[in-house]
C-alpha cells in the first residue's frame, strides 16, 4: 500500500471512527429515519457542490446509474439505517467494534464473487488476526444482554457494508469513474430511495435542536457521509474490496477512543492490546511482515493484492 493509499486509508478509519460517537449526539433530536435522511441529503450537498465548483460532470451512463443505484442500498441506506437504530440500544464503541466484521464477510464474498481477489494464505492469517484484535478491543464477555437486539442491528450493517465493498468491486470499480461522481450519485440516489420509503417509517415532529445534535448532524452528513465517500471508491478502485474494507479493523481503535473521550465511555488494557493486534494483521495482510512464509509470491509482489 502506498503512503498516499495509506493516508487515505486511515483517514477514512478517523473519519468513520468518530462517527459512532456523533450518532450518539445526534440522535438525542433526531429519530433514525430522520438521522439517516438528512445525513444522506447533506453528503449529497458536498459533493454536488464540489462537482460545481471543480467543473465535474453528474453525468452517468444508465448501466452506471443503475449499479449505483443498488450499491447505494447496501453502502448508505440499509447499514445507515441499522447503525442509526443499533446505537440506541448499545455503547457507540461497540458498534464501531462490531463493523470490524466487515472485512472478514467481505473477504468471504470477494472470494466467491470477484476472481481477481483470491483470499491467499497470506490475506486470511491477517484478516482473522484482525478480527481477533476486534474481539480483544470489544471484550464481549462485558456486553450486557439488554444491548444484543442493537449488536445484532450494528452487526447487520456490518454484513450490508461488505457486500456493498464487493458490489462496487465487481460493478463500478472496472469503468474507472471519478470517486467524486460516483460518490455524489451514490448519496442521491441513497437519499431518493430513502425518502421514497418514508412512508413506511414513523417521523416523529422534531420539537427542539440543540447545538451539539446539529453539529453532530453535520459532521455525519459533510465529513462521514460526503468526503468519507470520496475515499471510499477511490480505496476500493485502488487496493480492491476486501483490503479496502480491512479500513473496518480501524475503525473500532477510533471508535473506541472518541467514545472514551467525548462520551466518556470506559477505555482500558484491551482497547491498546486489541488496537496492536490489528495493526499487526493488516502488516501481515499486505505483506509488510510474514509474506515469505505465508504466500509463495515473492516479497516484491506482496504489496500488490
Amino acid at each position: 500500500m502506498e503512503k498516499a493509499t495509506a493516508a487515505r486509508f486511515f483517514g477514512q478509519a478517523a473519519i468513520w471512527g468518530a462517527s459512532f460517537t456523533f450518532i450518539k449526539f445526534a440522535l438525542q433530536d433526531f429519530s433514525p429515519n430522520q438521522l439517516v435522511l438528512f445525513r444522506l441529503i447533506l453528503g449529497a450537498v458536498t459533493l454536488a457542490a464540489i462537482i460545481l465548483f471543480t467543473g465535474r460532470s453528474f453525468k452517468l451512463s444508465g448501466t452506471a446509474w443503475f449499479h449505483v443505484a443498488v450499491s447505494s442500498i447496501f453502502a448508505n441506506v440499509v447499514p445507515y439505517l441499522l447503525l442509526s437504530f443499533g446505537e440506541q440500544h448499545t455503547s457507540a464503541g461497540l458498534a464501531g467494534v462490531l463493523i470490524g466484521g466487515t472485512p472478514l464477510v467481505t473477504l468471504f464474498i470477494s472470494t466467491l464473487a470477484l476472481r481477481a481477489e483470491p483470499a491467499t494464505p497470506r490475506k486470511v492469517t491477517g484478516f482473522f488476526l484482525g478480527f481477533l484484535g476486534v474481539a480483544l478491543v470489544v471484550s464481549p464477555w462485558k456486553v450486557e444482554g439488554s444491548s444484543l437486539l442493537g449488536a445484532l442491528a450494528c452487526f447487520g450493517a456490518a454484513a450490508s457494508y461488505a457486500v456493498g465493498y464487493a458490489y462496487v468491486s465487481r460493478f463500478l470499480s472496472p469503468l474507472k469513474l471519478d470517486p467524486i461522481t460516483l460518490g455524489a450519485n451514490q448519496l442521491i440516489s441513497a437519499a431518493v430511495l430513502l425518502g421514497l420509503a418514508l412512508p413506511f417509517f414513523a417521523w416523529p415532529a422534531i420539537e427542539t435542536v440543540s447545538v451539539i445534535p446539529l453539529l453532530s448532524l453535520l459532521y455525519l452528513g459533510v465529513l462521514a457521509s460526503g468526503f468519507a465517500n470520496i475515499l471510499y471508491f477511490r480505496l476500493i478502485q485502488d487496493v480492491g474490496a476486501a483490503t479496502a474494507s480491512a479500513v473496518d479493523y480501524v475503525v473500532p481503535v477510533f471508535a473506541v477512543l472518541f467514545g472514551a473521550v467525548l462520551l466518556l465511555e470506559p477505555l482500558s488494557w484491551n482497547v491498546i492490546l486489541g488496537g496492536a493486534v490489528i495493526l499487526i494483521g493488516m502488516a501481515i495482510a499486505e505483506g509488510r511482515i510474514g509474506s515469505s512464509s505465508l504466500s509463495p509470491a515473492s516479497s516484491g509482489k506482496a504489496n500488490k493484492s
